[in-house]
């Protein structure tokens, strides 16, 4: 046999010769990218993502019945890059399970490799059906691309990759627990994973130390953080989540402004008149329902003019609120934004409306980075 264009062409054998000797060369490759991962981990996991991962993508496509010939890319994954990466001692199958899928799923998107091979060579003789048929034929008469057929046999790939990688999600929800089950369904929001899947580019403030990217993957998973002490400064018993809650130190203050801050700004982009903390006009007689803020003193965090139409004005109040909290642990994840939403619709919705005669948005968002509708809508209306 013979390597040919990226895969190989011969006997049984040889061919199980080529790809573990292959196989053998990436697995130090992947102990080479956990050496860089030890002190930085986010340049490596973005180097093992883009870079790393892509050199047996070919030789599944190009290759068939290699599944088994992949564990050992496997095994380096999980016992030697995904510990450097995380900081963690050890990786259990549920939390491996979990990595595997794409982040956009909940995941890193560090796919197991004996899992994907098998897809990714039928695929690849789905989209070229006719360009296999010529070479078998030895005829480049009959390979005339039809660019239809191949852009609809795209699309189906594409769907039977979306459906194993849902099938694979709802088995790990339902078999993982509560608890890593919640996180994955966190993480899976849009927008929960942007800070993940960026390129760590310094002049756009993306690079992580190794200790906030660390602690950023433990708190995506609620994975108890090494050096966190067992108590508060409050005196409550510390957690991951505690923390991300507890009001000493203004901590919650500091992240809430960092928020509004940098809304106020991107607003002033392409609005007028953008005024961080605004008061509101004062009351005289008017007749608001149960529930309105009715105080004199009365601020938002933001105002701005001409963001739904020409010179109307509009109202942001922003909170930034912890799925984890006692509030919110028990409610599904709709229900929890909405509930929020609504309490800030009732404080000050009505107050905007009849006396400022603005619009009024209630900008919520997670600590794990995913927004409430409304707020999810004004950022597609500002970008």
């Amino acid at each position: 046999g013979t390597r040919y264009l990226g895969s190989f062409i011969g006997t049984k054998d040889a061919t199980i010769n080529y790809v573990t000797t292959k196989v053998d060369e990436w697995v130090q490759d992947i102990k080479d990218i956990a050496k860089t991962a030890a002190s930085e981990p986010q340049y490596a996991y973005s180097a093992y993502c883009y870079g790393v991962m892509k050199r047996w993508s070919y030789l599944m496509r190009t290759t068939p019945n290699i599944g088994n010939l992949l564990d050992p890319i496997e095994k380096a994954i999980k016992n030697t890059l995904l510990p450097a990466l995380t900081g963690l001692t050890a990786v259990s199958d549920s939390l491996r399970d979990a990595f595997a899928l794409s982040p956009k799923n909940g995941g890193l998107g560090i796919s197991n490799p004996t899992e994907t091979s098998d897809l990714e060579y039928s695929c690849s003789v789905m989209i070229n059906e006719d360009l296999i048929k010529a070479i078998i034929a030895n005829s480049c008469e009959l390979f005339l691309p039809d660019t239809d057929k191949i852009s609809k046999a795209k699309l189906h790939c594409k769907k039977l990759k979306l459906e194993r990688e849902q099938q694979k999600k709802f088995n790990l929800l339902n078999t993982c627990g509560e608890e890593l089950g919640r996180q994955v369904a966190l993480a899976s929001e849009k927008g929960a994973s942007s800070w993940l899947s960026s390129l760590p580019l310094k002049h756009c403030g993306f690079v992580l130390t190794k200790q906030q990217f660390q602690d950023a993957i433990r708190i995506r998973y609620n994975i108890k953080m090494e050096g966190l002490s067992s108590e508060c400064a409050c005196g409550q018993q510390n957690s991951i989540d505690h923390a991300l809650i507890c009001k000493l130190g203004g901590y919650i203050a500091l992240r809430h402004n960092h928020l509004r801050d940098t809304i106020s700004s991107l607003t002033s982009v392409v609005c007028k008149d953008v005024v961080t903390e605004p008061t509101l006009l004062p009351l005289s007689n008017e007749q608001l329902p149960r529930g309105t803020t009715l105080s004199n003193d009365a601020r938002l965090d933001i105002s701005c003019r001409g963001f739904y139409s020409a010179l109307d004005k509009t109202f942001l109040d922003i909170r930034v609120l912890h799925p984890n909290s006692l509030s919110n642990a028990g409610k599904p994840l709709d229900r929890m934004y909405r509930s929020h939403e609504n309490e800030k619709k009732t404080k000050y919705m009505h107050r905007v409306r009849e006396v400022e005669k603005a619009n009024f948005t209630p900008f919520v968002m997670s600590t794990t980075g995913g927004l409430a509708p409304e707020a999810a809508s004004f950022v597609k209306r500002l970008s």
